[in-house]
């Protein structure tokens, strides 16, 4: 019996032993040996948890030399980060080690302010050495706004581009010379002998984009501006059809626009920066801060596998740059140039000069992330299969007012239940092909800019808009040209999305075989559906709620202009044929009326003609009852839908 009962007792301490090991090997499989990074490291360490390194960039050369393949970054704050992913680190993983995010900073803090006034002066940080070119300056975690001229609006000039534009496709019909693209009249009670051009920068408008430049010389005699490089239009482009906008232009950067508190400006030929300070602020709790860096985080090309998650990135800089459309010419925080099968999970960035992320590449994830207060645009990806869901992107362009929410080029993107707003153009600006923009909520758009729209997509094939939201204020006066297909886009469908106050919630121009089906579109007042230049247009299943809806575009007849009249790229378009099926729409409106179109001409304004045919149903304005069906509250990805109506819809009667 003895025997038996020591058997068993090593049986339990055997099995207790072997159960112990199991769970070790399984926690260290689950997890695997890591490189670690503390703000309280230091690089000469070995990378462990008990004896963690500084920098990324350090714990990243250890990896290369380990092979763990995690690399683990303690909670706290990073600075002067910016580090570079190469091929022989796919497969990296960069997270939290921690549940709390820690967060990386491309720049260094300061102090040292002195009183001048009303404003606090000091010299610029000696770790910028002589680059001086930088634009964002972040107080206690806030962007701050630059000093400007004038205070609010903008300045009007005198030039004038007369030349006519012939499409994307066809451009300008005389080429912009390099003193074209170089020069802006000012007028003489706008500017003057003070103006500093070594530390002013303008932003120039034009229709759907902007120019920001540097100046090289102002010519006071003639009340000439010349930039130092050219700007993306003529100043005064496209002001036959864009309105006064195209004349605008705002100065930057020069102490005269000092004129509230939480306003700053550098002064470079001194190396002084000047801030006034906020009421509540004390001097000796600003946490200033600088960019150092022009990214955060690189991932260079074949670099495939990475994975970076649940890390917090902010303050990067910008080198000075006419951004172009879309802000496309300009930098980002977080670059990834032709890496595959990559993830970006649970990660923020805010408070940057360019783009919170650019990527190109192909089967890319942006997931449960957070994009804001850039100075450029939100998220650019262009390869194949790149999606982006549930995330938050807001309050861009602080610096480039042509910036957008989302920009997308390629093939099979997606981008789903993510929420945009507060943003100068294009909420989402391009799907490429097969792509699929659903579920998304969308607001506060096109705030600066004219043309563009909600969701916008420039020579789709394909591709398809459907459940989202968009949705103004009441009284809105801007046209939203909400759910927008342009020049060259075919075979794309928009189906089951809602408009609310956005006045022209379809805009369809150059395109072909575009499906319009199952929407609700509703208006307080005058509702438009534009389709110019476009063929092949199926309507149907739709709800119009306005007192008057105007469809507006061809039908398939020509105007008095002979086709050889007009220019070659208007000349493909010129036996458009408009909506060629309209069945089973409800209109909930006292007047529907079809502007006629050839090419841009307006031939005459007529009932529809097929209002009572096919299903359609016309009732009065004020029967529409005003719900709104359960599909749109899964918009976005905050279940904030009713909280964002409510607090911009009024009852349309």
């Amino acid at each position: 019996m003895l025997q038996i009962i020591i058997a068993l007792k090593s049986s339990v301490h055997f099995y207790f032993f072997f159960f112990l090991i199991a769970a070790v090997f399984s926690a260290i499989s689950c997890s695997g040996p890591s490189v670690y990074v503390s703000p309280d490291g230091n690089d000469y360490n070995t990378g462990t948890q008990k004896s963690p390194v500084a920098t990324l960039q350090k714990a990243i050369e250890l990896n290369r030399s380990l092979k763990f393949g995690i690399i683990r970054v303690e909670p706290g704050e990073y600075y002067n980060v910016s580090f570079t992913l190469t091929s022989v680190d796919s497969g990296l993983i960069i997270k939290s080690a921690k549940a709390e995010p820690p967060v990386l900073y491309g720049g260094v803090t300061f102090g040292g302010w002195k009183q001048n006034g009303e404003w606090l002066e000091t010299e610029i940080p000696e770790a910028l050495g002589n680059n001086l070119d930088f634009r964002i300056l972040i107080i206690n975690d806030t962007l701050r706004d630059r000093a400007r001229l004038p205070e609010a609006g903008a300045f009007y000039h005198r030039s004038e581009w007369p030349h006519q534009w012939q499409s994307s496709q066809g451009g300008w019909s005389q080429k912009p010379t390099r003193d074209d693209l170089t020069t802006l009249l000012y007028r003489q009670e706008d500017i003057g002998l003070w103006l500093d051009v070594n530390n002013a920068e303008l932003t120039v408008f034009h229709a759907w984009d902007d120019s920001y430049v540097a100046l090289a010389d102002i010519d006071t005699l003639n009340h000439i501006l010349r930039f130092s490089y050219p700007a993306t239009h003529p100043a005064g482009a496209y002001a036959s059809w864009a309105g006064e906008k195209t004349r605008q232009y705002i100065v930057w950067n020069i102490k005269e626009g000092m004129t509230r508190p939480g306003q700053w400006y550098v002064d470079r030929t001194n190396r002084k920066i000047f801030y006034w300070p906020m009421p509540y602020e004390k001097t000796n709790e600003l946490k200033a801060m600088i960019p150092t860096q022009n990214f955060l985080a690189k991932i260079d090309k074949y670099c495939n596998g990475v994975k970076l998650e649940n890390l917090s990135f902010a303050c990067s800089g910008a080198p000075i740059s006419n951004t172009g459309y879309g802000t496309l010419d300009i930098t980002g925080a977080i670059l990834v140039n032709n890496a595959d099968n990559l993830t970006l999970k649970n990660i923020q960035v805010k408070n940057v000069a360019g783009w919170a992320v650019k990527v190109k590449g192909n089967n890319i994830d942006i997931e449960d992330c957070s994009f804001s207060f850039t100075g450029a645009s939100g998220v650019y990806m262009n390869g194949d299969k790149i999606s982006i869901q549930r995330s938050g992107i807001h309050d861009t362009g602080k610096l480039y007012f042509g910036s957008v929410g989302v920009y997308g080029n390629g093939s099979r993107l997606l981008i789903s239940h993510c929420e945009l707003y507060n943003i100068p153009y294009c909420a989402i600006n391009g799907l490429g092909n097969r792509s699929i923009a659903e579920y998304n909520l969308i607001y506060n758009f096109k705030q600066m800019m004219v043309d563009g729209g909600a969701i916008y997509s420039f020579g789709s094939d394909s591709s398809i808009y459907r459940f989202n939201a968009v949705l103004a204020p009441s009284g809105n006066k801007t046209e939203g040209w909400t759910y927008y297909f342009d020049e060259l886009s075919t075979n794309c469908i928009m189906e089951n999305n809602l408009a609310v106050n956005t006045i022209v919630p379809v805009h369809h121009h150059m395109a072909g075989g575009i499906g319009i089906r199952n929407n609700i579109f509703i208006d307080e007042d005058h509702q438009k559906i534009s389709f110019p230049l476009c063929s092949d247009i199926n309507v149907s299943g739709n709800t119009f709620v306005a007192k008057q809806v105007l469809f507006s575009g061809p039908n398939g007849e020509h105007g008095t202009t002979p086709k050889e009249n007009f220019n070659a790229v208007y000349q493909q378009y010129f036996d458009a044929t408009g909506i060629v099926e309209c069945s089973v729409n409800q209109f909930f409106a006292d007047n529907v009326k079809h502007d006629v179109l050839h090419v841009y001409n307006r031939i005459r304004t007529e009932d529809l003609s097929w209002i009572t045919k096919n299903g359609n149903q016309v009732h009065p304005f004020g029967d529409y009852q005003m719900i709104i069906p359960e599909t749109y509250r899964k918009a976005g990805f905050r279940n904030n839908f009713d909280d964002i109506y409510n607090l911009m819809i009024v009852k349309i009667h």
